[in-house]
């Protein structure tokens, strides 16, 4: 397996299908989707139910509210893959999202690469491209799956696991940035983020 992405989803009932329809279009074979729903209180449930049965999905649903940390960690610990990227579930990729970043890490023999972004609305209109150099997400960043394990996952942070996981990689590991805008990050007012 040279792939595993991790979705979280805490009440992204209204977008975790789209998130999950993009990753089940990508132009490469070899990869499992592992999603940890974060004990939802919303229409999360009936949605990923319809995916449990599909040969490349896990659905795991926590009983409480873990906070997207531990339910990161929980599903990087699970995974089969060589690399770990993370999806948040009210975001979606480019179909060539999981390829090119795994090009990009194989001929450069990267500890971790990351994806430039389009942040977008409600009607996936683009409000503007980011480098994540400039403008990090916890999200969109292939980690080689032992050096994770190394550094100790995301932790159990409810929120600042980006930083959190950024300040340990940073003192040891080298961040590559594929600069391609790859990854979408719909930005509303619900999110964790906002």
């Amino acid at each position: 397996m040279l792939i595993s992405v991790i979705v979280t989803n805490y009440n992204y009932g209204k977008w975790v299908r789209r998130c999950i329809n993009s990753l089940l279009s990508q132009t490469m074979d070899d990869y499992e989707i592992i999603i940890i729903d974060d004990a939802s209180t919303d229409t999360s449930k009936e949605v990923l139910l319809e995916y449990v049965h599909h040969p490349l999905i896990t659905v795991i649903f926590n009983s409480v509210n873990t906070g997207v940390g531990s339910a990161s960690t929980l599903g990087a610990k699970k995974a089969l893959g060589k690399y770990v990227v993370r999806v948040d579930a009210d975001d979606y990729v480019h179909k060539e999202f999981l390829k090119c970043l795994h090009l990009w890490a194989s001929f450069n023999n990267s500890h971790a690469v990351a994806s430039s972004y389009q942040e977008v609305d409600f009607d996936e209109n683009i409000l503007a491209c980011r480098s994540q150099k400039d403008s990090v997400l916890a999200c969109g960043i292939l980690y080689r799956a032992d050096i994770l394990q190394l550094i100790g996952y995301w932790g159990s942070l409810r929120s600042g696991e980006d930083i959190d996981i950024s300040n340990k990689f940073n003192d040891s590991f080298k961040l590559d940035y594929l600069d391609i805008p790859l990854y979408r990050y719909f930005k509303h007012e619900c999110s964790i983020t906002h």
